[in-house]
């Protein structure tokens, strides 16, 4: 039974209070301890008042006459660094509220006012510094929250809580705060539309979950209202309660912020092509629209949407058959992008997923030049073409119902892309790159049992309209979908997951067989007796599924054991991600985890896993190994992690990329790593690692960092990785049924520079720069000739392959950008982005100075982009 404490003292009682809050009441000494008794073991409670005098002015002091006579909660026990105790300085809150916002006003009173921390930073980044965090599960379902956190100096975070411990950072609000220093603490004022909220019905009296919580930097403390156990894998479901609100007239909030932005783009060495040769100047205008169906679901609609003020995406020389993964950045994909989560392996242990909102937008699939229309030589024709397919509209329907169902529904469409292509007459020719392609994404999850248990469902769609023969590799229609569920008991340390998902593609014969051949099933390998590549095919199908539970929570010992299945027709990659296919992949797991301090470590943890894997053709695929891993942090708040890893021989049906499988050594590789306080001035990291194949061949890591903040304002981290590795088994080319296989050495260094300046809580200037370098060099060409062979030498014969694959490529990005936040929810970019890079074929000696000397003297491509933004509320 919930016990309720509401702690309600008027002005005549004697105060501790701060000089700020000007004479506004808090607890005494015996009020103070009784809460704290009581927050250990009941579920505390707080009564919202309603708004009854004239306005509250967020500035930091709470000196109304309404935060007067609000009752005041208080009673918070630590969750670190000693679990369980009560915080070590006090903290009260009150909650207010009238028809359009809930205001909570929180005292941080301080021993140490002199030690308060408040680092200025863009909003969202969390820096080392106190701050006062209120979170209201205001569905009411336990398992989901929206978060505002505030620092001593005024910066904003705010994030949304899912699946009761999983958060979205990228979540958005426009919400209101003012903080104020004293000589006794800190205060923050919060004013928070509900229109920022979800929640059911209107009108009626509201229960919401709550929790307060308040993090101390000197003393790397975090305390909780409502008590929050480290051991414990729960944070929503152990929310504290917020009774009181009644009576909150029926809204359907509607926000729009249209956007106009101009950009000038130049080129640092056009050479003859004409279509680099003068600076191009763009302006495009477009506007995003969220408007409340009802008080719980919600319409977001964004047309003609632009990101040039995102980050670029960093360098890369990919010398494998597989894509590369690149996170999201776009606001309109990152925001509430956990309702679309669809993961198709065990927990979320990697980036393969049935929706990878990448792809919208994503790169033209065809070069202009390989065209059917063009059969000559093309080397004196010139192209003008798009990087990236322009978005038409996207929108996205998502909330939650009283009842329990999660909604998401994404709708976008894509253009139809062009080149333009001049050959060497000046004739100039329009070519097809991309087709329209419109894509759709539905899920749907019921949560029963007070969010214990799930239950969803997800389903993709890409359609596309094919224009002519320059797209018959690509299909005309991919679907993709299933059902999930998850169930959590005991405190919820205990969970079972299960998942079952299936594809289908739709396309030419010629689609068909791409999709067949592709590295993500090589269904042509010769000594595959399960797989054959079928010419007739027009459609594929296929399915995967996992099952993985164990005990995630409590402590010290936690385990998970786990199978995931993918069937060799499983092809997801025109909407989702996936990197491979035909897999049986079984997991176990076990870990140790101590929170309290024990020896020289403040808390530490170990893990073991093992794993194996076959495919349907009961082909040992070599993942056969497991690894020992360890992380600790010692007193002094520094912190170390390790791990060995083993893989023993296996088959790869990989390596020759459509050819047998061939018999490949084992593989131990080991990483280390430590970091000092990260609440420091200087911080420093660093992290290495080493691995070695049974034949020899090596491969090492080194990834040293530093943060350096001088001042609240301003902050630098550097971040370079060297790598050195030594292939064996580089795959080259297939020469009439030969595959040819030669030894790489690669050298790799890139360093990741950032810079941040915070003028203020709202205007910032942020640097982002990112040399890299990566340089390689063929030798002892070889035939794979008897690709089981026991003995390894006998697998190959010398081959004298003709060409010098070395090779030295240089690339530099960097981005500058001004940002400023001039009013809530609108915002003006300021960005300068830059972009430099050069190849030297048959040259593949790595010389650093050399390298980065050529690579900073090298004429880059510049573009300079304005954009604003204005945020209504009707």
């Amino acid at each position: 039974m919930a016990l309720v404490f509401v702690i309600t003292v008027l002005s005549s009682i004697a105060p501790e209070a701060s000089p700020a809050d000007k004479g506004l009441p808090i607890p005494s000494r015996q009020e103070y301890d009784e809460a704290l008794k009581m927050s250990t073991a009941q579920l505390q409670t707080c009564v919202a008042s309603r708004r009854i005098n004239s306005g509250i002015e967020i500035d930091g002091i709470l000196d109304e006459i309404d935060w007067k006579l609000a009752p005041v909660s208080t009673g918070f026990i630590q969750r670190e660094p000693n679990d369980g105790e009560p915080s070590a300085e006090k903290t009260f809150f009150r909650v207010l509220y009238d028809d359009k916002y809930i205001y909570i006003g929180i005292t941080a009173l301080d021993s140490r006012p002199d030690r308060i921390v408040g680092r200025l930073t863009r909003r969202d980044n969390y820096t080392p510094s106190d701050w006062l965090g209120i979170a209201f599960d205001s569905y009411n379902d336990k398992r989901t929250a929206f978060d505002f956190l505030v620092n001593p100096a005024g910066v904003k975070r705010d994030r949304f809580w899912f699946n009761d411990n999983e958060a979205d950072e990228n979540w958005d609000a426009v919400w209101y705060v003012g903080t104020s220093i004293d000589d006794n603490g800190w205060t923050a004022e919060f004013r928070i539309p509900f229109s920022q909220l979800r929640y059911s019905g209107n009108g009626q009296t509201k229960s919401w979950g709550l929790q307060v919580y308040r993090e101390i930097s000197r003393l790397n403390e975090t305390s909780f209202w409502n008590r929050c156990p480290r051991e414990s894998s729960q944070i929503v479901s152990v929310f504290g309660r917020l009774e009181g609100i009644e009576n909150l007239p029926v809204s359907r909030n509607v926000e729009i912020l249209p956007y106009v932005v101009g950009s000038l783009e130049s080129y640092g060495d056009p050479g003859n092509d004409p279509y680099l040769q003068n600076t191009i100047k763009d302006g495009r205008i477009g506007s995003d629209l969220k408007y409340g169906l009802t008080s719980d679901i919600t319409l977001n609609l964004s047309l003609n949407p632009d990101f040039g003020q995102i980050e670029q995406d960093p360098s890369e020389f990919n010398l494998t058959a597989y894509e590369t993964y690149f996170r999201e950045r776009r606001p309109f994909f990152i925001e509430g992008a956990n309702i679309f989560a669809s993961s198709i392996s065990l927990g979320d242990m990697d980036r393969e997923r049935l929706f990878y909102s990448r792809r919208i937008g994503r790169r033209p699939h065809v070069y202009a030049l390989d065209s059917n229309r063009f059969h000559e030589d093309t080397d004196d024709y010139w192209v003008d073409s798009p990087e990236f397919t322009k978005i038409l509209g996207a929108a996205k329907v998502t909330g939650r119902t009283a009842s329990g169902w999660s909604i998401g529904l994404l709708e976008a469409l894509t253009d139809k892309e062009e080149a333009v292509v001049k050959d060497p007459a000046g004739r100039e020719y329009g070519t097809a790159i991309e087709p329209m392609t419109n894509y759709a994404v539905l899920s749907l999850q019921k949560d029963l049992n007070t969010g214990r248990t799930a239950i969803g469902s997800i389903v993709t769609g890409v359609h596309r309209k094919l224009p002519d023969s320059d797209f018959n590799h690509l299909v005309d229609a991919a679907y993709s979908g299933g059902v999930h569920f998850s169930h959590r008991w005991t405190n919820e340390d205990y969970q079972i997951i299960g998942k079952l998902y299936g594809s289908h593609i739709r396309g030419s014969g010629e689609a068909i067989i791409e999709a067949q051949t592709s590295p993500i099933r090589y269904f042509q390998r010769p000594d595959a007796g399960h797989l054959g590549v079928d010419s007739s095919l027009t459609s594929l199908t296929g399915w995967t599924s996992t099952i993985w539970g164990g005990k995630f929570g409590g402590q010290p010992w936690r385990w998970g054991a786990g199978v995931h299945v993918r069937s060799p027709g499983f092809e997801i990659n025109d909407i989702g991600f996936s990197r491979d296919a035909d897999q049986i992949f079984p997991v176990l797991w076990g870990g140790y985890r101590k929170f309290e301090e024990q020896l020289i470590f403040r808390e530490y943890s170990l893990n073991a896993n093992l794993w194996n894997a076959t495919n349907f053709g009961w082909e040992n695929l070599g993942k056969v190994g497991g690894n020992i891993n360890g992380w600790g942090q010692f007193r002094n708040y520094w912190s170390i992690f390790g791990g060995i890893n083993r893989n023993m021989a296996r088959q790869d049906n990989r390596l020759l990329r459509g050819g047998p499988s061939m018999l490949v050594p084992g593989r131990t590789h080991s990483w280390y790593g430590f970091s000092t306080d990260h609440r420091k001035v200087v911080v420093f990291r660093y992290s290495g690692g080493y691995g070695v194949d049974d034949e020899g061949y090596a491969s090492h890591s080194f990834e040293p960092g530093i943060t350096i903040r001088p001042s609240s304002r301003f902050d630098i981290t550097l971040s370079p990785e060297y790598y050195i590795n030594e292939n064996d088994r580089q795959y080259v080319d297939e020469i009439n049924g030969s595959y040819i296989l030669a030894t790489l050495e690669r050298e790799t260094l890139f360093i990741t520079t950032r810079f941040n300046l915070n003028i203020t809580p709202n205007m910032t200037l942020q640097f982002y720069g990112m040399p890299y370098v990566t340089a390689g060099r063929y030798s002892d060409y070889r035939e794979v000739v008897a690709p089981h062979a026991p003995d390894y030498d006998d697998r190959f014969a010398p081959y004298d392959y003709p060409d010098n694959l070395d090779f030295n490529f240089k690339e530099f990005n960097s981005n500058l950008v001004f940002r400023w936040e001039y009013s809530p929810g609108s915002t003006l970019f300021i960005v300068w982005s830059r972009g430099a890079s050069d190849f030297e074929e048959e040259y593949g000696r790595f010389d650093p100075d050399r390298d980065l000397g050529n690579l900073f003297s090298t004429a880059g491509d510049n573009t300079f982009l304005i954009k604003i933004n204005k945020w209504f509320s009707l």
